[in-house]
Formats: C-alpha cells, sequence, structure tokens
C-alpha cells in the first residue's frame, strides 16, 4: 500500500512536470514564432550560388527551392519551349539515381517533390520533414547538376509533353490567356507558350537540351531558397556538401528586353465551341521594380482580387453575371500587366465588357475612397501574414524575389510601403495604366461579333 501511494504520488508529479514542460515548450515555441518571424538570411557561396534562408523553428516541415534564372523569355523562336522540356528531364534520372528513385526518395518519407518553368524562372521544390532536409537537398541538387538526359527518356517525353499541349488546348481558360499574351507581346518570348509548339517540341534534339542545359545552370544563375526548420548555417553547410564536384563561374545569358510600339487596343477573337465565352482583358503595366507597383495591386484588389471587390459586387453579385470574375498582376523583369478575366453566357460578354470598361473607367476618374484603400490594406497585409505562415510559400517568395531582383525587402518594409499608399497614389496609377496604348482583349467563344467588342474596348 505504501509503495502504491508512493507510486501513485510520483506519477502525479510525473504528471504536473508534464504539464510544466508542455507550457514551457508552448511558450518557447510562441516566442520564437514571434522573434524569428519574417527574418531570412543570404549567404554567396565562392562558386557564385546564393543560400537564402528563412528559419521557422517551431515548424515540422522544411521547403527546399533550387531555381535557375532561365525561363520562356530566353527561348529564341526555334528553342519555344525548350526550358519546359529541360524541366520534365531533370526528373529523368541522375548518374546517381534513376527516375523511380527520385520520386521515391521524398515521396516515401511522405514528402512532395515537384517543378515549375515561368518566364523568367525554372524551379525545382521539395517539402519534407525538417528531419530529411539533407537528404532532400540532395536529391534536388543532384537531379539540377547530374541529370544525364537518356535518349530513350527524351523520346518519351517529347511525347509527354505534346500530350500536355493537347491538354492545355482542350482548357478555354488557358487558350484565351496565351492568345492575350500573344496579343500584348506580339513577336515576342513574351508572347509565346510557355510549351513550346508542337513543332519547336518535335525538332528539340537531345544535344539542344544537353547545351542548353550546361548554359543556364549555372552557379552565378541559381539560387537556393530554403524556409522551415533548419538553420542557416547547417542549411549553408548543407548546400556546399551537396554540391560534391567543383562548379565553375560563367557568364550568365541575357534576355531580350520586351519592346512596345502599342497606339491603340489590340483585340484577338478566337472561334471556339464552348459553354460560355470566356473574356481576358489585359493592361500592359511595368517591371517588378516600379516604385508604383504597389499602388498597382492595390488597384487590382479594389477591382477585383476578392468577394467584396467592385467587379465582384457589379457583375456577379448585383447582375449575377459571371461566376468567375477577377483581377490579377504579373511582373516581369522590365513591364508586367494586369488581366481581368471573366467567364460569361456568350449573349452576356459585351454587357460584361461594358460594365467591366466602365468600372475601370471609373476609377480613372473618381478614384477611390478612403474606405476602399483601407479594406484593401488590409486585406493584403492579412494575405501576406496567411501565406508566409507556408513553409512552401516562404520558400518560393524568397527565391524568386532573390533570384529576380538580386534582393529581398523585409516584410515590414513591404507592408510599409502598402501602407503610404494614398487614392491619389491609385489615381495616378491608374492613368498610367488605364489608357488605349496598353489595353489588349481576348474573347474565347462560339460566337463574337468584333466590331461591339472593339467598340466597347476603349478608355475614351
Amino acid at each position: 500500500m505504501i509503495n502504491h501511494r508512493a507510486s501513485t504520488v510520483e506519477h502525479e508529479n510525473e504528471h504536473e512536470n508534464e504539464n510544466e514542460d508542455e507550457e514551457h515548450q508552448g511558450r518557447l515555441a510562441s516566442y520564437m514564432a514571434e522573434h524569428t518571424k519574417y527574418l531570412f538570411f543570404i549567404t554567396t557561396l565562392p562558386c557564385g550560388l546564393r543560400v537564402i534562408t528563412a528559419p521557422m523553428p517551431y515548424m515540422e516541415s522544411v521547403a527546399i527551392g533550387v531555381w535557375a534564372a532561365v525561363g520562356g523569355r530566353y527561348e529564341a523562336p526555334a528553342q519555344s519551349g525548350i526550358s519546359h522540356f529541360l524541366e520534365h528531364l531533370t526528373f529523368k534520372g541522375t548518374r546517381r539515381r534513376t527516375a523511380r528513385q527520385i520520386s521515391l526518395a521524398i515521396e516515401g518519407v511522405g514528402g512532395t517533390l515537384n517543378g515549375f518553368t515561368g518566364e523568367e524562372v525554372t524551379c525545382y521544390y521539395a517539402k519534407v520533414r525538417y528531419t530529411r532536409f539533407t537528404y532532400a537537398l540532395d536529391v534536388l541538387l543532384d537531379m539540377y547538376r547530374g541529370s544525364t538526359f537518356p535518349l530513350d527518356e527524351v523520346e518519351r517525353e517529347r511525347r509527354v509533353i505534346k500530350e500536355e499541349i493537347k491538354m492545355y488546348l482542350d482548357v478555354p481558360q488557358q487558350v484565351v490567356y496565351d492568345d492575350l499574351n500573344t496579343t500584348m507581346w506580339p513577336g515576342q518570348p513574351l508572347g509565346r507558350a510557355l510549351l513550346g509548339t508542337f513543332e519547336t517540341v518535335d525538332a528539340m534534339r537531345r544535344s539542344d537540351i544537353v547545351a542548353f542545359h550546361d548554359a543556364y545552370y549555372a552557379p552565378g544563375t541559381t539560387v537556393i531558397s530554403v524556409a522551415g526548420n533548419v538553420s542557416h548555417d547547417a542549411a549553408v553547410t548543407a548546400v556546399a556538401r551537396a554540391l560534391r564536384r567543383e562548379w565553375k563561374r560563367q557568364a550568365a545569358p541575357a534576355y531580350a528586353p520586351c519592346t512596345e510600339r502599342q497606339r491603340r487596343p489590340r483585340i484577338h477573337l478566337r472561334q471556339r465551341q464552348t459553354e460560355q465565352a470566356h473574356l481576358l482583358i489585359g493592361l500592359r503595366s511595368f517591371g517588378k521594380l516600379d516604385p508604383q507597383r504597389y499602388a498597382l495591386r492595390l488597384l487590382s484588389t479594389v477591382l477585383g482580387e476578392n468577394m467584396s471587390s467592385r467587379l465582384n459586387h457589379e457583375i456577379r453579385e448585383k447582375r449575377g453575371l459571371a461566376y468567375d470574375v477577377d483581377s490579377s498582376i504579373t511582373y516581369f523583369y522590365d513591364t508586367g500587366a494586369m488581366r481581368i478575366s471573366a467567364g460569361t453566357d456568350v449573349a452576356a460578354m459585351p454587357k460584361t465588357l461594358k460594365l467591366t470598361m466602365g468600372i475601370c473607367r471609373d476609377v480613372l476618374r473618381n478614384g477611390v475612397s478612403s474606405r476602399e484603400l483601407k479594406h484593401a490594406k488590409d486585406y493584403i497585409r492579412g494575405h501576406i501574414a496567411l501565406t508566409l505562415e507556408r513553409t512552401a510559400e516562404y520558400m518560393l517568395w524568397l527565391g524568386e524575389s532573390l533570384l529576380t531582383t538580386n534582393s529581398v525587402m523585409s516584410v515590414e518594409d513591404i507592408l510599409a510601403a502598402y501602407d503610404a499608399v494614398t487614392p491619389d497614389d491609385i489615381q495616378r496609377v491608374a492613368a498610367r495604366v488605364f489608357n488605349n496604348r496598353n489595353l489588349s482583349v481576348a474573347v474565347v467563344a462560339p460566337a463574337t461579333d468584333e466590331r461591339a467588342v472593339r467598340d466597347l474596348a476603349t478608355f475614351e
């Protein structure tokens, strides 16, 4: 009985200690979350490769991205789609791992592995439990530097990519997006589809892909971004070890600057047997480092980035003309675009276009209210906070920012820049962007009245 009582008391003390320990761990986690939030660190290795990390010691996961400063903008017309082709082949085997071993290495421990190609970047990324960080990093760098591009895989992936092109051709939202890009940037890399065409994909040889890889996947044009439960020093050490063999510096190839000769609205109409008319309005803007980018993003938010926006209220909630209507911003080095999209009944498309142009003209003439602007700022502040609590999103933001601008603004400075925007700033950026020299419209629909579209698509 005495022994039983003694063990009971001891057991109760253990529970008390466990509770205290849990409380301590909770307080420690809260402290670490608050005092390491939005911190990031950058190291440049002797070979020129840059490592940027955001330590998040309170997380179970870590996300890793290996970035190359190359994408569709860097391709000659005959090479169209080669960046994307190379991205596919990078998953198809190295000197140390087969394609199946690559996927099993990450997925076999519950992680995710993927990649994407953009106009100015290519990224390979993984997300794993933090205990697997070193292993996942080694897999990514092995893919990035050690891919062998077997000839049978080249031919197999050629067929896969052609099926991917067919898949997107069956998606009217993608077709109208590509049509709009062609209309905004005719005869330029930004106006070509990232996947290339059947002709360019068929023409690519293994030797072309190897040469492209060797030219662009170089240390000085590579960034490794990490966000999650790993320290900066540990990440840099792991990268240095994973590189294994020497990686020589080389000059980074350049892209062709954007040219803009537009004088009046451009219209692209495609007849397609669809259930809806797919409308996409493009307003060419400016590059990703322009000081007015904060005002433009706030303008986009007021117009159509959420359910309380002007476009959603007028077109969806008030009139029921569309299920989905929204606006978004895309930035490149030296240009950019605001896009406004809507899917609507074919007969209602002209009315939807008229309403959209009217809402834009109203901002141009009358600006936005202080209340609308405050709501937009609150939305962006909350959106940034919620986005950056996810390791993968934080990693993607850090990597693309450093690779494409050679710097990363602190979150505090970004929020301060948004806070500083005034209603007058919004009207100034609207005057800069909302004019006929920047306006393009693309429509995919069974039938479209071209004259009606041309009459409605104007700021005059």
